[in-house]
């Protein structure tokens, strides 16, 4: 099992609509967790149309971490299915594809930082993934536990200079709590108007996954509820497909994902 964490310092298309995709296009099992502390239940009310999650999701797992109980078995208990995306010609979804529901309570959040080491060692022998939706660090930053057990972590961020402009602050600190060599960058929308390459030599780490600049399409696919019939044929669900490989296959081979500086 592998560990994706995204997370991000500003802007729109951002880090939910990456993380969903990035989910729905992952070449495996893949447990998508909602674990951004604002609490915005982006995905439940928009591409699960509202669903009730019934006490299901991180909350669930909090109270297993409480009673003691093992936490593999209630990951599995604390999702919802989360419908793949349309394929050509009607071809059914290979991958297992499960959703975990963000926080229900605003206090929970500082007590969930405890539950990410004992669920991440008790889940390392999975048959699927996890992709993590951290959402935006904060002044305080991601937690410390999370960012140890991460097998990458992506800062999602466009290419344009307001963007980039509080990108070194969060990244220094992403460096300095993760693991060496597993923090990089994805793009939205590389060349609008710096090219992939140039982000990486001026901030010193690796572009990991680069993804289409569609605003469009993002918003079917975190607001709208259901996606057109050609999805998989557009640019934004293409250029997910080709992330999510990458992202897989850097991740399994175990290579370094740190740049240059």
């Amino acid at each position: 099992m592998s560990v994706l964490v995204l997370t991000g310092a500003s802007g729109a298309p951002g880090v939910t609509a990456t993380a969903l995709g990035l989910a729905l296009a992952w070449p495996r099992d893949v447990v998508l967790v909602d674990a951004d502390r604002a609490a915005p239940h982006t995905v439940l009310a928009g591409y699960l149309s509202g669903v009730a999650p019934q006490g299901l999701g991180v909350q669930g797992l909090l109270q297993a971490h409480r009673e003691r109980r093992p936490l593999d078995a209630a990951l599995a208990a604390n999702t919802v299915d989360l419908p793949g995306a349309p394929h050509p010609k009607g071809e059914p979804d290979a991958a297992g594809r499960r959703f975990v529901p963000g926080f229900s309570h605003l206090g929970s959040v500082p007590l969930f930082d405890g539950v990410w080491t004992p669920l991440l060692d008790s889940v390392r022998g999975a048959a699927h993934d996890l992709v993590v939706d951290a959402g935006r660090p904060g002044h305080t930053g991601l937690p410390a536990d999370l960012l140890a057990g991460a097998d990458a972590v992506g800062l999602v961020c466009r290419t344009s200079l307001v963007s980039l402009a509080g990108l070194r602050l969060h990244l220094a600190r992403l460096l300095e709590a993760a693991p060496l060599g597993r923090v990089g960058l994805v793009l939205v929308g590389p060349g609008r108007p710096y090219a992939a390459k140039e982000v990486a030599e001026q901030f010193g780490v690796d572009v990991l996954a680069e993804v289409a600049w569609e605003p469009r399409s993002a918003s079917d696919l975190v607001e709208a509820g259901s996606l057109p019939a050609n999805w998989s044929r557009q640019a934004l669900a293409r250029s997910y497909a080709r992330a999510a490989a990458a992202l897989r296959g850097r991740m399994t081979a175990g290579l370094d994902l740190e740049g240059a500086a």
